[in-house]
């Protein structure tokens, strides 16, 4: 009859428990904006190191120190190179995206919540008058947020690697990302 007691008592508490994980969970839509430093190459032959604007937008849910977004970003370069090999491709615009998700490992203060990130999703590049592709591919980053009641602000630096067979050339990209956005939290 104790051990019943007991088991009733445990499965009440953690059915109490799981009846309030919403109250600590936190749902958010945002948008965001910053800078892609590209440094594709082909081979090993590297196209100049090109900056751009990277825009973007995620949903997510929060629930202490995890996190879990779905998250799209894209960013518009223009390949360069000095290099006679790849004249083909001087000046050519080069379009890539991101599709997927990402894992936000997080300490979360008073009104701060720096995270480590982890993102795993598709990666899409077009290569004006080459052709396009799409790969799976991960970045890694971290970041810091600043939680103003129903906004949050947040700036996050990401390393990416992935790489492309566009039009059968071995094409690999990699860089870092700097990202800045605004979140709406419910």
């Amino acid at each position: 009859m104790k051990k019943q007691i007991f088991f009733a008592s445990v499965s009440f508490l953690l059915f109490l428990g799981f009846l309030s994980l919403p109250a600590y969970a936190e749902f958010y839509i945002g948008v965001q904006g910053g800078l892609s430093y590209e440094k594709p190459s082909l081979g090993k032959i590297e196209f100049n190191k090109d900056s751009s604007f990277l825009y973007g937008a995620q949903i997510g849910l929060r629930f202490l120190f995890l996190g879990i977004e779905g998250q799209y970003y894209r960013a518009n370069h223009s390949l360069k190179s000095d290099d006679i090999l790849l004249a083909d491709f001087n000046g050519r615009g080069l379009d890539y995206a991101f599709l997927g998700i990402n894992v936000k490992i997080g300490a979360p203060l008073l009104i701060i919540y720096p995270y480590l990130s982890v993102a795993y999703g598709s990666y899409s590049a077009k290569i004006e008058d080459f052709g396009d592709n799409s790969e799976r591919g991960y970045n890694v980053g971290a970041g810091v947020e600043l939680t103003l009641g129903k906004i949050s602000l947040f700036a996050e630096g990401k390393y990416i690697d992935f790489g492309l067979d566009v039009k059968e050339r071995k094409f690999d990209f990699g860089g870092f990302n700097l990202h800045f956005g605004l979140n709406f939290n419910f």
